[in-house]
């Protein structure tokens, strides 16, 4: 063997180790062990190094083969909250009636214009319009009473979701409104929110939605927000806030943005599980965790609730659009006695994140 495979076998150990590693991210938490943390948020990265190196070794008929490959098959837990190969679209008519349940982070309508395309607000509202959704949650919802950049009356008058809870934590003036918002088609008997103790601009919202017979609780939730710089998501993908002329640019700063970001999460989720679950209606969680499946705060939740994407998702589960791939940041979650059906990710970029949506069936 030349020094070549022998590099590339060393290499394959280090991956397999860093694979078998990231599986335990979701274990710990990130107060404790912040390292592990990084390994979960590269886990696609790691899991595709994996599959080169198998398919590697495969075609060449060396033993490195197997152990790559007792090392992906150890993770299919992990894989199968990426990737869904098992749709579920129901058709048992016990179920009687269904409601369609979808969550949208609209990075605020593409209020600076970051898509370089003017009619991005329309193009989401006719897409929403399009889905017919029962229940919308917005995260970076923003609405102004003042100009022309109008969301809220434009949301009641094309989409008919006539009842609504918005909640606000940054107002630049006293008509600017940055935050989160919920549109139900079915009355909002009442509602609610708090902010979190370490940063007041992540907060959640719940909402008692009365559906037939029965009462829900729909929390809407955006969870430790990173902020990252433009200069930040030069290297990951996306947009941030405008740089103005007289603006420098700023440091590169991901890592130590990251660090904040899983630590802010773990401490945000000690303030917010209890409230979940004090609820004794059933309840639907559509959240922004600004975490991948392979990580503490998503165990947090998934031990408690069912991931609509496991149980009907087909494809891969990707929702924030920048230069990682399979970047599975946005989720609905539902009480273990609910069913769901017709998971999906839609394709359509007009955010940095993708909009999904599930059937709730009853």
């Amino acid at each position: 063997m030349n020094w070549r495979w022998k590099l590339l076998a060393y290499t394959t150990i280090v991956f397999n180790l860093l694979l078998i590693f990231s599986y335990l991210s979701y274990l710990a938490d990130p107060i404790n062990s912040i390292w592990l943390s990084f390994l979960g948020l590269v886990y696609p990265v790691i899991f595709l190094t994996n599959i080169i190196l198998f398919l590697i070794w495969f075609f060449k008929k060396k033993l490195l083969f197997l152990t790559t490959l007792i090392c992906l098959i150890g993770g299919m837990y992990h894989h199968s909250r990426f990737i869904q190969l098992n749709p579920k679209i129901s058709h048992d008519k016990s179920f009687k009636s269904k409601l369609k349940v979808m969550s949208f982070n609209v990075r605020l309508f593409d209020l600076y214009n970051w898509s370089k395309n003017e009619e991005t607000k329309s193009e989401i509202i006719s897409f929403i319009k399009d889905e017919n959704p029962d229940i919308v949650c917005f995260q970076e919802y923003y609405y102004d009473s003042y100009n022309d950049f109008v969301t809220r009356d434009l949301i009641l008058k094309e989409l008919g979701l006539k009842f609504y809870h918005e909640s606000f934590t940054n107002e630049t003036n006293k008509n600017a409104h940055f935050g989160l918002a919920t549109f139900s088609r079915y009355p909002i008997i009442e509602k609610d929110n708090f902010s979190f103790k370490n940063d007041h601009s992540n907060h959640c919202i719940w909402s008692d939605i009365v559906f037939e017979q029965d009462t829900l609780r729909i929390f809407n939730t955006h969870l430790g927000s990173i902020r990252f710089n433009n200069s930040d998501y030069n290297i990951i993908g996306g947009k941030g806030s405008p740089l103005w002329p007289h603006q420098k640019i700023p440091k590169q700063d991901i890592i130590n943005r990251l660090k904040i970001g899983f630590i802010k999460r773990s401490q945000q989720l000690k303030e917010l599980l209890p409230i979940l679950n004090e609820s004794n209606y059933n309840k639907i969680i559509c959240c922004d965790l600004n975490d991948t499946p392979v990580s503490y705060a998503y165990n947090q939740f998934n031990g408690l609730y069912n991931d609509s994407f496991t149980i009907s998702g087909l494809g891969v589960g990707g929702t924030y659009i920048g230069k990682i791939p399979f970047l599975r940041i946005d989720y609905i979650w539902h009480d273990k006695n609910l069913k769901s059906m017709n998971f999906k990710t839609y394709p359509f970029e007009y955010s940095d994140h993708r909009a999904i949506s599930v059937d709730i069936l009853f």
